[in-house]
């Protein structure tokens, strides 16, 4: 038996109703005295909590289910198909790729990839190990031989406007490298035609059955003035003919500078327009230096300055003739006191003389008459 909490909320003879704090009504036998909306304890079976505690363990278990799903959700996604790429040797073979460069799913054009692929496990490894397995196996099934080294690809990205990291991770140059790394030490390199297919060219390629290589071979051949019927695309020897023809090898050229341009125009269009922040800075020179530099290729700009800088040189001519001028001033007057005090000392010394004198004369004077007495 447990304890619990509940309010009296009626008293009928000898049993009380009492609603308890999960919410719950309860009759029970009045074994206290307690008043309408006094709190008491009551007792209540305990397989009755294991009930209540089984609900709440249910909620909670629910919402961790929930939350694990949402948490699996976000940690994993199903991945997202954004590229085609065909491969064609004399197996022909197109792969789905993901967003990681991953393999998705693989779809064999001949009997040929369907024998080649049977001891092969190729989906959801990286694209670049799966092309250098697949050209490798080819060559060592004597598919791809010296006589006959042409490969065919072509690569299309699903979306219109594929990201910076599909473009990175799919490109000719990529490609190219994945094609050609193994054969190094076999002393042998294949040939390797690569076209980038857009979209509209990619569906029309489903409507012809064809692979996307085999569609891009075969309109760059029609530009190039060379008929061919599009079952015999399917042919070995007549892809190696278009391929060595140099009517659509001028034309494969062109079509891959095209390209070049046209990406490299989208590049400048999607790149913010510089040209009025360089005028505005050409309009407002960086330094005084470039102030300096205008100013000296100004004559009228010369001019002032020359005059500027003889002004300069007249007034400081000035200044030193007006310190020379006190400087003479204070020498004169240095001299003057000078020749006053000497002339005082010659007057005073003169005056005492005749002071002498006019005391001597008068000594005599005084004298002369006592001789004569």
């Amino acid at each position: 038996m447990n304890k619990i909490k509940a309010v009296v909320l009626e008293k009928s003879g000898y049993r009380y109703t009492v609603l308890d704090k999960g919410g719950a009504f309860r009759h029970i036998h009045r074994r206290q005295n307690a008043e309408i909306g006094e709190e008491i304890e009551i007792q209540v079976p305990s397989m009755q909590w294991f009930r209540e505690l089984r609900a709440w363990a249910g909620v909670a278990a629910l919402f961790f289910l929930v939350l694990t799903t949402i948490f699996a959700w976000n940690l994993y996604q199903a991945p997202t198909a954004v590229a085609l790429l065909s491969v064609d040797i004399n197996p022909s073979i197109q792969f789905t790729i993901d967003d990681q460069g991953n393999l998705l799913k693989i779809n064999s054009k001949n009997e040929d990839a369907e024998g080649l692929l049977k001891n092969i496990d190729f989906e959801g490894r990286p694209l670049d190990s799966v092309l250098e397995e697949f050209v490798i196996e080819a060559y060592n099934q004597s598919f791809l031989k010296p006589e006959q080294s042409w490969i065919v690809v072509g690569y299309s990205p699903l979306s219109t406007n594929p990201s910076v990291e599909v473009e990175e991770k799919l490109n000719e140059e990529r490609i190219m490298s994945w094609l050609r790394t193994d054969f190094e030490e076999k002393g042998f390199t294949p040939q390797v035609a690569i076209f980038a297919v857009t979209a509209e060219d990619r569906e029309l390629a489903l409507k012809e059955d064809l692979t996307l290589g085999e569609y891009a071979l075969w309109q760059t051949a029609i530009q190039a003035g060379v008929d061919t019927p599009v079952e015999k695309l399917k042919d070995t020897k007549e892809r190696v003919n278009l391929l060595e023809n140099p009517k659509v090898q001028v034309q494969v050229n062109e079509n891959k500078k095209d390209q070049q341009q046209q990406s490299v125009s989208s590049v400048k269009d999607s790149m913010p327009d510089k040209s009025n922040k360089k005028d505005t800075k050409n309009n407002h020179p960086k330094n005084d230096t470039e102030n300096l530099n205008n100013n000296l290729n100004n004559p009228n700009e010369e001019n002032k300055m020359n005059g500027a800088g003889r002004d300069r040189i007249n007034q400081g001519r000035d200044i030193k003739d007006k310190g020379k001028e006190k400087e003479l001033e204070k020498d004169i007057g240095e001299h003057g006191t000078k020749n006053n005090d000497k002339g005082k000392e010659k007057g005073n010394s003169s005056l005492s003389a005749d002071v002498k004198r006019n005391d001597q004369s008068s000594n005599k004077k005084e004298n002369k008459p006592e001789k004569d007495d």
